[in-house]
């Protein structure tokens, strides 16, 4: 990649040092220095992330899509991460920025062809073209961050990083919203600047320096291609066989995965046809409100990740998030006041946005709290695949249910999912707290 000119100015650490308003941060220069290239590359990311917030609205709304293409919108997002074991094992002990760099390009790239896209199915395969890549590059993308900020910031860090994007990313949303509502086509305009954003974004993290040990040798063989396929799959089955306490915590994350999934393809429909929202409206929900803990609480979540451990945060946080199909299960009793269908909406997506920001911390970081001061890479692509397995499952069983049992039974079953990873988070705290006791006896 050839240099712009000034760039350097704008994202060394010089200019942070003299400058840059994270020098305020409390944690060593080199952390910091870390920080804020990220902080720099996920806020050009946000203006693509906060864009594309409303697809699953534009695709109701705009396209007219029923609950299985809306499905399988939400399912391809999780499918795609089905190939995170790939992604991670590509970059195993390697250096992370050449990948990052040339995968983000195409799928920050692919925002480009909305520009082009007047139907659903079209919508789908650019979305499928961007999810797919995304998935690939995922994995290094927080092995870098692994590998920049030292394991005592790095949790709290991460909720710096939550924060600023986050804010960036609602009021893109609402904003995005609001030109919709002028005019519901300007989608296709509105992603393809998003996507130059995102390459923006990509190209600065691909440019940060390597501290440490992951400073690597590049005359690393290049992967086989048994390394590429079949290892992978086995690395994966090992892992889960070997390390017990991560197959633990992947097994209670995968029910809140399932809780989660269920809503996906319910939640566009049901704020269209039975709530009512505008774009305007939906933009408050999902950009403003859903986000709204991202940016009061992250940094608290980030603190509690590294006291309590990754365990007892997110049993904390998937019975904070049963909260939200309570909500709009008790909102859906009053079919007939609209006004009410709405502010449950709006109720229920702030208390999702406190979760899911603690949910922004704990799906990051809590693979790489398993993997100690190995590579995480592996533990991240095998977390991505899980994601994707359950993905593939979960949205297409929330639209068979809305359609056999309607709305209420879909909430229903995703509270019951969200209390059962919360019991199994709390099962696996007891377990670890065990397992540390009897290693301190010894």
């Amino acid at each position: 990649m050839r240099d712009l000119p000034g760039l350097d100015w704008f994202i060394s650490p010089p200019w942070l040092r003299k400058y840059g308003p994270l020098k305020l941060v409390p944690a060593p220069l080199l952390d910091r220095v870390g920080l804020h290239y990220f902080v720099v590359a996920s806020s050009l990311g946000a203006l693509m992330t906060g864009v594309f917030t409303l697809s699953a609205i534009v695709l109701r709304k705009t396209l007219g899509a029923n609950e299985f293409q809306v499905a399988a919108f939400t399912a391809l997002g999780a499918i795609a991460l089905l190939i995170g074991i790939f992604g991670g094992e590509v970059v195993q002990d390697r250096d992370k920025r050449p990948l990052i760099w040339w995968v983000g390009l195409v799928s920050r790239g692919a925002f480009l062809l909305f520009l082009f896209c007047h139907s659903i199915w079209s919508f789908l395969l650019i979305s499928a073209v961007f999810f797919l890549f995304n998935a690939l590059l995922t994995p290094a993308v927080y092995a870098l961050w692994q590998a920049n900020v030292s394991a005592e910031s790095r949790s709290r860090l991460w909720g710096h990083v939550a924060v600023v994007t986050t804010v960036l990313a609602m009021l893109v949303a609402y904003l995005s919203g609001v030109v919709l509502d002028h005019d519901p086509w300007s989608y296709r305009w509105l992603y393809a600047i998003g996507g130059v954003a995102g390459i923006a974004g990509v190209y600065i993290l691909a440019r940060s320096p390597v501290r440490g040990q992951y400073k690597l040798s590049p005359r690393l063989a290049r992967p086989t291609f048994a390394q590429l396929v079949i290892q992978p799959v086995r690395g994966f089955t090992t892992l889960l066989r070997t390390d017990r306490r991560f197959l633990h915590f992947e097994a209670a994350f995968f029910l809140y995965g399932v809780a989660f999934m269920l809503l996906a393809p319910v939640m566009p429909i049901y704020m269209v046809d039975t709530a009512k929202m505008t774009y305007a409206q939906a933009g408050i929900a999902t950009g403003l409100l859903g986000q709204l803990g991202v940016v009061f609480v992250s940094v608290t979540w980030g603190k509690m990740m590294d006291r309590l451990g990754p365990a007892k945060l997110c049993a904390l946080i998937f019975a904070v998030l049963a909260l939200f199909p309570a909500v709009l299960l008790w909102g859906s009793m009053f079919p007939k006041s609209v006004a009410l269908l709405l502010w449950s909406v709006y109720v229920g997506h702030v208390i999702f946005g406190i979760g899911m920001s603690g949910i922004n911390i704990a799906w990051s970081l809590g693979p790489v709290s398993f993997a100690g001061g190995r590579d995480a890479s592996s533990y991240l692509g095998t977390h991505l695949t899980l994601t994707g397995l359950r993905g593939a499952i979960a949205p297409l069983l929330g639209a068979l249910g809305f359609s056999l049992f309607g709305y209420r039974a879909v909430f229903v079953a995703s509270l019951v999912f969200f209390l059962l990873g919360s019991a199994g988070m709390i099962h696996l705290a007891r377990r670890l707290g065990h397992d540390k006791a009897l290693a301190a006896a010894a």
